[in-house]
Order: structure tokens, then C-alpha cells, then sequence
């Protein structure tokens, strides 16, 4: 019955996720877009940010509804202007280049409205490599990202803020689209430890790896290795699943909305979390199938992942490299989040403490979260404090 009752719950709850107005603030941080490309020695950057970005830094709803308005950003075109071209320079040597600006728009990016405009600058001749400085929304959000791609593909973040524009042959004309292996994998370990709720998910299925129920209750697993085994099929089964939906998502084989993907994952982590509060009461049937559990929700997570690469617009043969970087940085941040956890969890659990306190609390504030998150997404509101 209690089995039936979670199906039905997570089913409705993907179902809600369909309904959602705006892509979700818990589980990505503020993300904006550039495209850059130079032809006939003018160089053109196109600009993403979310709208709901600029009215926290600008106060662009005037009247203060909650509805931005595409009067209220009209009027305000000025401010956004001067705004980006203060945080976005494209130097030449030492000579900073001034911007043409081509008007403001409103665009769409992973369900986000989004403020679009287009930038030119014309660029002297016997210039070399150019340079272009991001200083955008970090002092907001030290979690903002900048996804760049045309002339580069690359990951502008607080560490780094610049990227070389380099001349292709002997003029500066559009190459093809480069990229820094180690940027995408500090990018997949950024979106795991940033993640909180994917971070919920994994520690929902780890609590219990450290015990074993016995005919007298609930006992501590009697070595590590025990331990270890356990966790080790539920990292390779999340691993593998989300692999999976990650390549498949990433390369167009398959799209969904990202508003039913981040509403879902949400309701995900309360069916596994209900779950392993229901059966942990019963037997040991939540650490057998966790790695099943794990398996089955993966296969959604990795839709969330594929998010970030998606948007930078590469083209299926520029895609390789960043998604086996992006992956490889998501696997390695799991990992060390596991090095930490297992150690201080295989030593606690023999005490009543993690037996009836951590375990059970944990999970019970991972189902609140979680359906904190799923109510942000569906309804699109904003009251979690991650």
C-alpha cells in the first residue's frame, strides 16, 4: 500500500512539474550567455542574462508587483546598458574598445526570461588577440556563471573573468569554437557541490550504507569494506544512469522540459527519502535496493546536468570533450563528497545517535527540503534559502 501511495505521489508530483512558469532558482545558480564571433574586423557579442538578475541588481519592477514588465525594462534600457558595459570590456593591448549597443530584447534560456542585447565594436587594424573581461553579477552571486561560445567555448566564473579572443590565420575572423578540458571539469565538480539538491539525493541513499539490521534492530556494518561495497553500487548506479541520460540529453537524442526536469528531480528526492524512511522501519530492504533506487532516479538527474552544456551551443562535434570533462568533474566532486562522509559515518555507527537521531532526522529534513524545492519549481516561487 505505502509502495502504491509513493508511485502515485511521484507521478503526480512529475505531473505538477509540467505546469511550472519558470526554470528553477534552488538547483541552478545564476547563469548568463555570451556569443562572441567578429567579421570584417568588427567584433559582435551577443548577452543573456535573466531578468529576474537584473531586477535584483536594477529594481526594474517599478511597481513593485512581482511582475516584470516589458514596459518596466524599456524604460530601463539605459541603466542595463550602462550596467554591462561597466562589467563587459573587450580590450586590444592596452586600449579598452567602445561598444555599440543594437537594442534590448527580451529572450527565453532553459524556461528563464531573459534581457538580450547585441554589442559591436569595430576593431583597429594591426590589432592582435583580443581580450574579453566578464565582471558581471559576481559581487551578487559568487555562484554566477557565464556560459561562452562562438570564438571560444569556455566557463566564465569569480577565478576566472577574462578570455583570449585569438586572431584565426592572419585576420580576425571566426574559428572554430575552442575549449579547456579543465575548465568544464571544475564546472561539473562546481554543479555537484552547489547542487544541494542533488548532494540531498546521494545522502538520502548513503545513510544507510554503514548499517545492517539484525533480529535486535538496526547494528553498524562490522568493517569498512562492508561499508564500502555498499556505497560503491549506489555511486556506480547514479553514475551510470546519469551518464546515460546526460549524453543522450546533451547530444539532442532526447530534450524535455527543463521546468518538468528540475520539478521532477525535486519530487525524486521525497519518493527516495519517503522510501527510505518506510522500509528502513521494516528490513534492510533500503540499503539492498538503494543502488536501485539510485539507478532509476539518476536517469532524471542527468537531464538536470545536461543543462549547462546544452547552452553553449555547441555543435555535436564540439561536444565530446566538454561533456566527458563536465562528467568526469561531476563523478570527482561525488567522489570526494563520499570521502568525506563515509569515514565520520562508519565511525558513528554503532551510536544511538546516527542509529535513531541522524539517520532518521536527516532524513526527514531532506524531505522537507526537497519539498520546498518541488513547490519553488511548480509554482514558481522563491522563499528556500538555498
Amino acid at each position: 500500500m505505502m509502495r502504491n501511495f509513493v508511485f502515485l505521489l511521484f507521478v503526480f508530483s512529475a505531473g505538477l512539474g509540467l505546469s511550472g512558469f519558470e526554470a528553477a532558482r534552488a538547483h541552478s545558480a545564476s547563469t548568463a550567455w555570451l556569443h562572441t564571433s567578429v567579421s570584417n574586423r568588427v567584433a559582435r557579442v551577443d548577452v543573456q542574462m535573466p531578468l529576474r538578475d537584473l531586477d535584483d541588481v536594477l529594481g526594474l519592477d517599478a511597481d513593485n508587483d512581482g511582475l516584470l514588465t516589458w514596459g518596466e525594462l524599456r524604460r530601463r534600457t539605459k541603466d542595463v546598458e550602462r550596467m554591462v558595459r561597466a562589467g563587459l570590456r573587450l580590450v586590444a593591448g592596452s586600449e579598452v574598445l567602445p561598444w555599440e549597443f543594437a537594442g534590448l530584447q527580451v529572450a527565453e534560456r532553459l524556461d528563464t526570461p531573459c534581457a538580450a542585447l547585441r554589442l559591436t565594436a569595430a576593431i583597429p587594424d594591426g590589432t592582435g588577440p583580443l581580450v574579453l573581461e566578464y565582471d558581471l553579477l559576481f559581487d551578487r552571486d559568487p555562484l554566477h556563471r557565464c556560459l561562452v561560445g562562438g570564438m571560444v567555448t569556455t566557463v566564465l566564473s569569480p577565478d576566472q573573468r577574462r578570455v583570449e579572443l585569438r586572431p584565426v590565420g592572419g585576420d580576425l575572423a571566426t574559428g572554430p569554437a575552442r575549449m579547456s578540458l579543465g575548465t568544464f571539469v571544475r564546472e561539473g565538480m562546481h554543479h555537484i557541490w552547489t547542487g544541494y539538491d542533488h548532494l540531498a539525493f546521494l545522502l538520502v541513499l548513503l545513510l544507510p550504507a554503514v548499517l545492517l539490521r539484525t533480529p535486535e534492530g538496526w547494528r553498524g556494518v562490522p568493517d569498512l569494506k562492508g561499508a564500502l561495497g555498499a556505497v560503491l553500487k549506489v555511486v556506480t548506479a547514479f553514475t551510470l544512469a546519469h551518464s546515460l541520460t546526460l549524453g543522450l540529453a546533451a547530444f539532442d537524442v532526447v530534450r524535455l522540459p527543463p521546468r518538468w526536469v528540475e520539478a521532477t528531480i525535486a519530487a525524486s528526492i521525497v519518493v527516495a527519502a519517503v522510501l527510505a524512511w518506510v522500509e528502513s522501519r521494516n528490513s534492510d530492504a533500503a540499503v539492498r535496493r538503494s543502488w536501485m533506487t539510485a539507478f532509476g532516479f539518476g536517469l532524471i538527474h542527468g537531464f538536470g546536468f545536461a543543462g549547462v552544456l546544452g547552452e553553449l551551443g555547441l555543435g555535436r562535434e564540439g561536444l565530446a570533450g566538454p561533456l566527458f570533462g563536465f562528467n568526469l568533474g561531476v563523478e570527482l566532486g561525488q567522489l570526494v563528497c563520499v570521502a568525506v562522509f563515509l569515514p565520520v559515518a562508519f565511525l558513528m555507527r554503532g551510536t544511538w545517535v546516527y542509529r535513531r537521531l541522524a539517520w532518521p532526522a536527516g532524513t526527514m529534513v531532506v524531505v522537507v527540503a526537497a519539498g520546498g524545492w518541488f513547490v519553488e519549481r511548480t509554482f514558481d516561487m522563491a522563499f528556500m534559502p538555498f
